[in-house]
Order: C-alpha cells, then structure tokens, then sequence
C-alpha cells in the first residue's frame, strides 16, 4: 500500500488537486474581494488561491497516505515525495508572468496586461508561500 501512496501522490492527480484547490479559492475568495480595487484584486486573489491550492496539495498527500498506509505515515520522506509536484505550480506562474510582461513592452495600453501579470505574479508568490508553509506545518507538527 505504501507504493501505491507514492504513485497516487506524485502521479499528476496532486497537481490536478492544487488546481482544484485554485478553482475553489476563486469562488471562495473572489466575492468578498469583489470589494477590493481592481488593480489589486488579481494580486490579491492569486495570491490566497495560491496558498490555498499549495494546502490543498499537502492535505491530499496527508489524506492518501492516512487512509492507505496508516495514521502515523506522512513523515519526513512522504512529504517530501508530496512537494516535488507542488514545485512545478509557482515556478510556471512565475514564467507566464514574465512572457506576459515581456510582450506588453510595446503596447499603449498596460491595464489588461498589468493585472495579467500581477494575477500571474501574485498566484506565484501565493503558491511560493504555501509550498514553504506547508512543509513547515507538516513538518513540524508531525
């Protein structure tokens, strides 16, 4: 069972997990930030979306290894198996926002391309934040 934890967590589900988590924190954050300028909204929300797709990405790894290996299994190595493919998230919005920015140097109008880039920026920096928290918290609390 605990080969099959390995494969269920590093297998690109996890990372179909962070999106989900992503798609989630749209609907949960994007009402209450409705109230929040434009120019920082997509900073805002992609930054809390971000977080919230890393946590979602470390509680599916919890939960796999939980419900098939045992209660005490997600240690050191597990989590660590759990973070390779919530590596790939940050460092890819990270990039569109530099190919976003990079196209709109000759444009005239940088309203659409700067929130563009600040959504892009403010999911990587989010997903950054949450991949470091959730190593931390699981690697300190268990």
């Amino acid at each position: 069972m605990t080969i099959l934890a390995y494969a269920l967590v590093i297998i690109p589900i996890s990372t179909l997990v962070v999106t989900l988590g992503v798609f989630v924190g749209m609907f949960v954050f994007g009402l209450p930030l409705f109230f929040i300028p434009e120019k920082q909204r997509g900073a805002v929300v992609g930054f809390l979306c971000g977080v919230l797709g890393e946590a979602a990405g470390f509680g599916y790894g919890y939960l796999i290894f939980r419900w098939l290996v045992g209660p005490d299994s997600f240690t050191a190595i597990p989590i660590c198996v759990a973070a390779i493919p919530l590596l790939f998230p940050p460092i890819n919005d990270l990039r569109k926002a530099r190919k976003v920015a990079a196209a709109a140097t000759g444009l005239s109008d940088y309203s659409t391309v700067t929130s563009q880039v600040a959504s892009f920026l403010g999911a990587g920096i989010g997903e950054g934040v949450g991949f470091f928290v959730g190593i931390v918290v699981f690697g300190v609390v268990l």
